[in-house]
């Protein structure tokens, strides 16, 4: 037998292992029903749940009452452009500033407009004045509205009165410098849109790993009870056994992964201006990369229910991380490095930049070759963790039930502290 066919046979071999250890991952995910949760259920609701918790994103005719001390023509067209707008409604005027807030105690408002006595007269002699704004501040939405439409119409009055100044002079109509704001992105400029195109992917991430994790939970569970020994395992080499889970995690997540990126924003109105294949080779090496991470967290899960302590915790963590509150460039250089070791952070910003602005997959090529390098590093870590932690330990187990039978329900006892 000569070399080639000794490494055709070894090739063929390492196939059969890896889908053997593909096939054994696809038995353990449909049987086990906590598992089923995470990779099935937690992808299809979790995207609709939050996605329905900011639905409406944006508040329109927010109820608004006037107190007018000023009375005069002005305050009572600025009160009408306010009334035009789709963020407030007016619903009435108010004696006085203890009328309006009984008022809004009683949830009849939930803002106060109010002119000062001098308002009129202090813009006719081009002295500043100003316009009051109180908001009850139970929903920041409503506070929000509240204010953009104030300074709104605040910025149309202003230009208003300075080009009837100035244009009869210098100019023959219009104002002298036009205000206009044309949202590129997110159009409806609503916080749906803007927040959740970040936490998407997160969701993909986070029941990835907590299946792989639970997964071998019940891995360490069956060794236990069988002296060492999984009665499900497969003989596999270390990256046949590897390369054949992620292989399984590849195939199970091809519908979540067109569920959540590319149905989601569509059922929601997001902004959708990305090319959906292109957000699937996207979402290839970022589901690859987390599968080769929850191998590696593996190390720290001793029972299925540790997965909970170890990871859920991290998920509010991971969305601060991938600069959806606060630009990245802003952060530290401490919690730069940390988001940079997330593959959520990448794929999270390339998402937004595709599906708000219309990148392409060439315009993220940067974040798609990190997404790559996780792949390959996480890769490295798996392996460690498979060859000299799992096995070590499985080995460890077997030797000591050899030499006594009852050593791993001691082991049990001692950690429930009852041994």
């Amino acid at each position: 037998m000569n070399v080639s066919t000794i490494n055709n046979e070894h090739h063929h071999n390492w196939f059969r292992q890896a889908a053997h250890v593909c096939h054994r991952e696809f038995r353990l995910i449909f049987n086990d029903a906590g598992v089923m949760i995470f990779f099935i259920l937690l992808s299809l609701v979790y995207p609709a749940f939050y996605s329905l918790i900011y639905n409406p994103e944006v508040v329109r005719n927010v109820k608004v009452v006037v107190v007018d001390d000023d009375r005069s023509a002005l305050s009572r067209d600025f009160t009408r452009r306010l009334d035009a707008t789709q963020e407030i409604a007016i619903v009435g005027y108010a004696a006085n500033l203890e009328e309006a807030r009984e008022m809004m105690k009683r949830k009849e408002c939930y803002g106060i407009v109010k002119y000062p006595r001098d308002f009129a007269q202090n813009v006719d002699r081009g002295i500043q004045t100003h316009v009051e704004l109180f908001c009850e501040m139970s929903v920041m939405m409503r506070y929000k509205s509240m204010f953009t439409a104030l300074t709104a119409v605040t910025q149309s009055v202003s230009n208003e009165r300075l080009a009837s100044v100035i244009s009869p002079v210098m100019y023959q109509s219009g104002s002298i410098i036009e205000s206009r704001q044309v949202p590129l992105g997110n159009t409806s400029m609503g916080i749906a849109s803007a927040v959740l195109l970040f936490v998407l992917p997160l969701v993909i991430q986070q029941s990835l790993v907590l299946g792989v994790l639970m997964l071998h939970g019940g891995n360490i569970e069956r060794r236990r009870r069988n002296g060492g020994y999984d009665p499900l395992a497969v003989d596999a080499c270390v990256s046949a056994t590897i390369i054949g889970k992620t292989l399984c995690h590849v195939i199970m997540y091809i519908v979540p992964i067109f569920y959540v990126l590319v149905f989601t924003p569509m059922i929601f109105s997001f902004p959708q201006n990305a090319n959906p294949l292109h957000v699937f080779m996207l979402a290839v090496p970022f589901v690859i990369a987390v599968s080769f991470m929850g191998q590696t967290l593996q190390a720290f899960v001793n029972e299925r229910e540790s997965v909970f302590l170890l990871y859920v915790f991290t998920s509010v963590i991971f969305v601060f991380l991938c600069g959806v509150s606060w630009p990245r460039y802003a952060m530290s250089r401490v919690w730069r490095i940390i988001g940079d070791c997330v593959p959520s952070t990448w794929i999270s910003n390339a998402y937004v930049l595709m599906q708000s602005n219309g990148a392409t997959l060439r315009h993220v090529m940067h974040p798609f070759a990190m997404l790559w390098v996780h792949c390959a590093i996480f890769y490295v870590f798996a392996y460690v963790v498979e060859r000299f932690v799992n096995r070590r330990r499985y080995r460890d187990w077997q030797r000591r039930c050899k030499i006594d039978p009852n050593a791993l329900h001691r082991y049990d006892l001692i950690k429930n502290g009852i041994g």
